[in-house]
């Protein structure tokens, strides 16, 4: 069996490196079969160590959990930051969105939804709701600017958000990285139908077929200029 999935060379691998695997392969534990399906023990089967090994990385199940959590909010709101001098609200809103989930979807990425509030413990439910509350409060305020300058229809703001995060959040429930599309596929596609519910100007068609999308062209919100118009 290979060891951590011959992600590094177990000569000369680093620590940051390793973790990072595990978060990885924890998180799409934790995603298929809930955290309290999860075993520690599944987990260091399916990377090719011990048990044992993974407590240098990780005190425990729940701090696991945690840590997945964490990177999870860390790559939230990167996505909003990087976003927030593109064009008009609802661009900064689409912008933001596909960047998140292509993250979530990324090979790299050791991302779990928080489904499971209470197999954390309070302290670290606390933080990760403060980070999340965070983002969201971001993603509001796209709305509300969309709805200022005109790209975004009338709604409620916090309403509009919760939808748009509830259908990111459950696609890393269901999506599997050898099914037939990539991630930025599926992140490129799910957002567009998002754009469009909130648009003042909705386009006329949709995605059909989001294998359509070259991975290689996916907008990044750094290369995004001011004022260009989504595709």
């Amino acid at each position: 069996m290979s060891v951590w999935k011959d992600a590094v060379p177990v000569a000369s691998a680093q620590f940051d490196r390793k973790r990072e695997v595990l978060l990885r392969e924890a998180a799409a534990c934790f995603n298929r079969r809930g955290y309290h399906g999860t075993s520690l023990t599944e987990i260091a089967k399916k990377l090719g160590v011990t048990k044992a090994a993974l407590y240098t990385y990780v005190p425990s199940k729940e701090d696991l959990l945690y840590y997945c959590h964490d990177a999870a909010m860390d790559s939230a709101l990167e996505s909003l930051h990087k976003a927030a001098s593109a064009g008009t609200g609802l661009q900064r809103l689409t912008l933001t969105l596909r960047h998140y989930l292509e993250m979530m979807l990324g090979a790299e990425g050791g991302y779990v939804v928080l489904l499971e509030e209470n197999a954390m413990k309070p302290e670290h439910m606390r933080a990760i709701v403060k980070r999340r509350d965070r983002f969201e409060q971001g993603l509001r305020q796209f709305v509300i600017e969309g709805i200022a300058d005109g790209s975004i229809v009338r709604c409620n703001p916090k309403l509009a958000v919760f939808v748009m995060m509830g259908a990111l959040n459950w696609g890393r429930k269901w999506y599997r990285a050898n099914g037939s599309w990539s991630g930025a596929q599926i992140a490129h596609a799910m957002t567009e139908m998002l754009e469009r519910s909130v648009s003042s100007t909705p386009s006329p068609v949709l995605l059909e077929d989001p294998a359509a999308v070259d991975d290689a062209e996916a907008i990044k919100p750094e290369e995004f200029p001011k004022g260009r118009p989504l595709a």
